[in-house]
């Protein structure tokens, strides 16, 4: 197995003082302010206010690209409700839980 550090990325989380530096293989690990890993942004602070936002925005192109279903007059209101409950919803509420 053989590690690849140009495609590595460091995080320091609620980290005080000044960066350290991380070399592997005489390469050295780019730093991140937020990173995003499997669709969600991870923050230093612990933070959500990145995330909410990433989900409020896919939310708002996931309903904006049904815009052509809104439109139509022959689609009963249920059935665009549950078209938005199936659609819209879960992209908002991707990896939220109660």
């Amino acid at each position: 197995m053989r590690f690849a550090p140009s495609k590595c990325k460091m995080l320091l989380q609620d980290w005080v003082g000044p960066a350290p530096s991380l070399t592997v293989t005489g390469e050295v690990i780019e730093q991140m302010d937020k990173f995003c890993y499997l669709g969600n942004y991870i923050s230093p602070s612990g933070r959500i206010t990145d995330e909410v936002s990433s989900r409020k925005q896919k939310a708002r192109l996931a309903f904006a690209n049904l815009i052509h279903l809104w439109r139509r007059r022959g689609i009963r209101l249920s059935v665009e409700g549950q078209v938005y409950a199936a659609t819209v919803w879960p992209v908002l509420l991707y990896c939220a839980e109660t």
